[in-house]
């Protein structure tokens, strides 16, 4: 999930902001400040064949080019693209540049390495796309915003992805983003529409051939995620809710709520990726104790999985479907006593002899309270999960 996420952000990021790249001297002050930005995130170096602005104020970059080099066990990355074209180029205050509109095509992606892929964007737009000058000594927020793409709009056609000689389409990614440019606060939206995955591709992961067996022979997922982000002087609140939805199959979500995240361990980050180096965890470690959970929540939805691998999970275990689906409750409940929470130990049997009943959906939240640190969930006592279950308010739903 999290390379996935990470691919279609570098595909996002190639498509959308590196247009800005050129000659310092050459470049208006909103691509300069964006170059000046993105070397600094990603450790690379540049080039472009020509950059030219018309009498209307639209500046063309043609050939662009980005080089990452290995480092480590981070591989090389890079990047060509064939033509930018951003017009409504204004400055919205000190340090702070808008686009209006922006085009990009031909985009290539080269990632070396023993897991190395290449991806290929021909067409791709944002719209109301700020960008923000990072000037000597910067504070924590301002590495944030600079360091972050905010735009109103992002579209891209269709993506192709080649890894090990298998080939791999998306039809398309789109983001949406609320909020306010001068302290990044707001809502974003991104889907990540139909990657489909085919036999021969899946055929690799599946190797037990167990998804073919099922009546899966390719796969078409779709990703989403929303997000929504507050900024409350040095600390940030983040909510977000990621989903996974293979079609006719299944869909995943994930969410969680944060507060008090300091900005300075964001900052401390960056600086360590800028470096080539490994984060000092230890020294990071104190300045999240007091970081928030507000709260979380992982939600299975069945749309064709679960009556499939029933007769086969019966048949392996030397049972008839209808005692499998009846026994899958009470056996939870069992594994659970371990836990020494009774009252969560029923309502999970009850949810899941509902859910297996009538396959629909499957919740488990965790809401406390009132939100619990880093510093508190470190200090429950292992020996006691029944008052960390409570504390944490877990529950467990079916069919909602």
């Amino acid at each position: 999930m999290r390379s996935v996420h990470k691919l279609f952000a570098l595909a996002l990021i190639a498509s959308t902001a590196l247009p800005g790249l050129s000659q310092a001297e050459e470049a208006p002050p909103a691509v300069q400040a964006f170059l000046t930005n993105l070397e600094r995130q990603m450790s690379g170096k540049h080039a472009h064949e020509g950059i030219t602005t018309d009498g209307n104020g639209n500046t063309t970059i043609t050939n662009l080019t980005l080089a990452v080099p290995a480092n480590g066990a981070s591989p090389g990355l890079n990047l060509k693209m064939g033509e930018a074209v951003f017009s409504g180029i204004s400055e919205q205050g000190q340090s702070l540049y808008q686009i209006e509109q922006a085009s990009f095509s031909n985009i290539s992606i080269e990632v070396s390495g023993e897991s190395g892929f290449s991806i290929s964007v021909p067409q791709s737009s944002a719209e109301g796309w700020y960008i923000r000058a990072l000037g000597d000594n910067p504070t924590p927020v301002d590495q944030l915003l600079a360091t972050s793409s905010f735009a109103r709009k992002i579209s891209s056609g269709k993506i192709n992805l080649t890894a090990g000689g298998q080939a791999i389409s998306v039809d398309g990614v789109q983001s949406t983003w609320d909020g306010d440019p001068n302290t990044g606060a707001g809502k974003f939206n991104v889907n990540v529409n139909n990657i489909a995955i085919p036999e021969s591709a899946l055929a690799l992961v599946d190797q037990g051939g167990l998804l073919k067996q099922l009546g899966y022979t390719s796969l078409n997922l779709d990703l989403t995620t929303m997000g929504d982000m507050k900024l409350d002087g040095e600390k940030v609140s983040y909510r977000f809710d990621l989903g996974i939805n293979g079609r006719d199959i299944a869909k995943l979500s994930f969410g969680a709520g944060f507060a008090d995240i300091p900005l300075a361990v964001y900052a401390q980050l960056l600086s360590a990726h800028t470096e080539g180096k490994e984060p000092d965890y230890d020294a990071l470690l104190p300045q999240m104790q007091q970081v928030l959970l507000n709260g979380a929540s992982l939600r299975f939805e069945d749309q064709s999985l679960v009556n499939r691998l029933m007769p086969m999970a019966a048949a392996m275990n030397g049972m008839d479907e209808k005692t499998l689906r009846a026994s899958i409750g009470p056996m939870v409940q069992l594994s659970l006593v371990q836990f020494q929470n009774e009252a969560f130990a029923q309502q999970a049997m009850a949810a899941v002899s509902a859910f297996f009943a009538d396959p629909k959906s499957l919740t488990i939240t965790a809401k406390p309270a009132t939100a619990l640190s880093v510093a508190q969930l470190s200090a429950m006592d292992p020996n006691k999960p029944g008052e960390a279950i409570t504390r944490l308010g877990l529950t467990m739903t079916a069919n909602d």
